[in-house]
């Protein structure tokens, strides 16, 4: 039995504990908060072993075999080395950095220390995202030439949290990055920016990014924003036909088209959308593997890489 310990008690570490009591090898066993009083009310909702204060007291618990680090943006990178150095396996929430450089820094307490490290970009885990993998795979729509893909939401300031803070707020960041997993998935190669469109908020971070990337003489766009509603889709299009996947940082709904003939796919989630994540942990763990061949830290590093050039010439 796999022993999890979750380092915050937000509302995303509500659904992973959620998810976590429908797997048959794996438990909550503790979870840490910055006060005694929220961690013990987490505990209360989702019944574990220990609940503690201090992120730091999880880590010492020799009891914990993984853990599943679910704070803001800015206190992953600090967590993560933490966690490195008390030996336990980690799942880190997306974005596992805030940057490149962190990237590099992970994986050089990773060359001191090894232990299995994972960014928990849950949607390359669900059973639809597979199957587009394997039909794009198997050639069904050819040579793949464009990806485009576009996640906006409104987001409402006033119950945001850190959204709009300067130091780890932007939708990049925040929806962002699953754009980025998903082309640099469909479009491997280098990442050179064309065109960009985008919109800052008073805060001083981006609310609107529209950027169109030349991978190897391919196209991959990336459209995120807090401003605005748009249809959350990716569409894959290849030499034969393309693939239009709806939802896709949390997709169960796919359209395959080729030759003109429109076919709808429908693969819901086992449990749900964090349900594949954890599973895949266990298999990894379970085997003695360091590293996903799914979610590799080499990705987790071009994911940054993307943003990061973003960034750039934004700020």
């Amino acid at each position: 039995m796999i022993k999890w310990g979750i380092i915050g008690a937000g509302n995303i570490a509500n659904r992973f504990a959620d998810s976590l009591e429908e797997v048959t090898d794996g438990e909550l066993y503790a979870v840490a908060n910055r006060t005694i009083e929220k961690a013990e009310a987490f505990k209360a909702n989702h019944p574990c072993e220990k609940a503690y204060g201090s992120y730091q007291e999880l880590l010492d618990d020799n009891q914990v075999d993984a853990v599943y680090i679910a704070l803001p943006h800015k206190y992953h990178l600090e967590w993560v080395l933490k966690a490195i150095q008390a030996g336990k396996a980690i799942l880190c929430e997306k974005p596992a950095t805030m940057n490149q450089a962190e990237v590099s820094k992970i994986e050089a307490a990773l060359d001191a220390k090894p232990v299995f490290f994972m960014e928990a970009m849950k949607s390359r885990f669900t059973p639809a995202y597979q199957a587009v993998k394997e039909l794009v795979a198997q050639g069904e729509i050819g040579e793949v030439h464009t990806v485009t893909t576009s996640l906006c939401r409104n987001f409402d300031e006033s119950n945001a949290s850190y959204h709009f803070e300067k130091d780890q707020g932007g939708c990049l960041l925040d929806m962002g990055v699953y754009n980025a997993a998903l082309l640099e998935d469909f479009l491997p190669g280098e990442f050179v920016l064309k065109n960009l469109d985008y919109k800052l908020h008073d805060s001083q971070v981006e609310v609107y990014v529209n950027a169109v990337f030349d991978v190897n003489g391919k196209e991959a766009v990336l459209e995120s924003g807090f401003d605005r509603l748009t249809d959350a889709k990716a569409v894959i299009s290849g030499s034969k036909g393309e693939i239009v996947l709806y939802d896709f940082h949390r997709p169960t709904k796919f359209d395959l088209i080729v030759a003109d003939r429109v076919t709808n796919n429908e693969i819901l989630n086992i449990v749900d959308d964090f349900y594949g994540e954890i599973t895949h942990v266990h298999a990894n763990l379970k085997a003695g593997r360091l590293e996903s061949n799914r979610m590799p830290i080499a990705d987790t590093k071009k994911f940054a890489a993307i943003i990061d050039q973003l960034k750039a010439e934004i700020f």
